[in-house]
């Protein structure tokens, strides 16, 4: 089979189109795409270049996006194809950007996820599975998470967490103040291989920064080296549906969603080996949230999985009257914010001139010490992160 690939010069890049090519001139059943940038010959016209190409194809494909219908060549293209009376298939992002009566129905939807859309591509044009160069299809999804996360690192104060864990284990112990952890040792905690099979619950008030913790783990994860093998899988509770089905298809149906568990045993190792790190936030206000800890308690039971919560501190008390739970648990409280942390905040996000940064993070500390003074004495709630958010540039 040859293939005629039809698209906008300017969506080369963004849509991987050089990718494109290679995956499906990869199968067995296709001979040769053709695509202007690399089929065209030198001194050839367009007209001669598209005339000559479609007429020796058996399928024609065309990338609609926005910038299709501002692209003379590609409706020039399609014309062609018309009046060849070739098959047209159409790969778009959004159906109401397809152009000149192309079916939808025909077509493929291009989706972030460059595998499983070469899958679908693959399917639609031959009916049959597509083989791939790469081992392990997780190793794609994590790249897709490397590509898209974003987290501003340099700005973020790292900051320290109690562990509660003791406190718990007898119920007539009364809360006593326990060493503060670093960020840092709290990370090498996560990643010791002793550490798998557990669960590690971070509580803290809403708005202390708990998500911006897992979100501060999670780019950790896809950029330090010594982490390269991980793969952080977030996953927000309340966005669960269904929490009484096996936990692991319910992970993976919310990560993976439309693969028809074409991936599953991939994920699953991944899971029961601990390089598959769940960053699940939110627990408490999940629709189920005792029964979801449960299910959750189980997983790290039968998969010695990695798993790391965050949840409001009713959850704690919960964990404490629940034995089976409290055995694979590790507890810990987020301290929103060390006291010297204003300072160190305030230095990282006010540096533009390095002449003034002293002046201005001396001045903004002093407002937020007031403010925090002000909020202890009215008997407030004191949530640091939320402050600090009011007075970033």
């Amino acid at each position: 089979m040859k293939i005629f690939f039809s698209y906008a010069s300017i969506d080369q890049i963004d849509y991987k189109i050089e990718k494109i090519v290679d995956f499906l001139e990869f199968q067995d059943d296709i001979q040769r795409v053709f695509y202007w940038e690399r089929d065209t010959k030198g001194g050839e016209s367009f007209d001669d270049y598209m005339r000559n190409n479609i007429k020796a194809s058996n399928l024609i494909i065309v990338l609609f996006t926005p910038n299709t219908k501002n692209s003379m060549p590609v409706l020039e293209e399609i014309g062609m194809a018309k009046a060849f009376q070739k098959h047209i298939m159409p790969i778009f992002d959004h159906i109401d950007q397809i152009v000149a009566n192309i079916q939808s129905s025909r077509g493929v939807k291009y989706i972030p996820n460059f595998r499983m859309f070469c899958e679908d591509l693959y399917n639609k044009i031959t009916g049959k599975k597509a083989k791939f160069k790469e081992a392990d299809p997780l190793l794609e999804f994590r790249n897709e998470i490397y590509e898209t996360f974003k987290f501003n690192k340099t700005s973020y104060v790292e900051p320290e967490l109690r562990d509660v864990t003791e406190i718990y284990e007898n119920k007539e112990e009364t809360e006593k103040e326990l060493p503060s952890i670093s960020y840092r040792i709290f990370k090498f905690i996560l990643f010791d291989p002793l550490n798998r099979g557990s669960l590690n619950v971070i509580t803290a008030p809403s708005g202390s920064g708990k998500s911006i913790l897992l979100n501060s783990l999670k780019h950790d994860i896809l950029h330090q080296e010594h982490l390269s093998s991980y793969i952080p899988l977030s996953i927000n509770a309340e966005e669960l549906k269904e929490t009484k089905k096996d936990l692991l298809h319910v992970f993976y149906n919310y990560l993976l969603p439309h693969t028809e568990d074409r991936y599953f045993s991939n994920f699953k190792s991944f899971i029961k080996s601990g390089k598959g790190v769940i960053l699940l936030d939110g627990l408490s206000k999940s629709l189920h949230p005792q029964e979801l800890l449960k299910s959750l308690c189980e997983l790290v039971h039968s998969n010695k999985a990695r798993i790391i919560i965050t949840c409001r501190p009713v959850v704690h008390e919960y964990i404490r009257n629940s034995p089976k739970i409290k055995e694979k648990s590790h507890l810990y409280q987020l301290n929103s914010f060390k006291t010297s942390s204003l300072f160190e905040w305030v230095v990282l996000n006010k540096n533009d001139f390095d002449q003034t940064r002293h002046h201005q993070a001396r001045s903004i500390y002093l407002v937020l010490r007031e403010k925090v003074q002000q909020k202890e004495e009215e008997g407030e709630e004191i949530v640091l992160p939320s402050l600090m958010q009011e007075l970033s540039i």
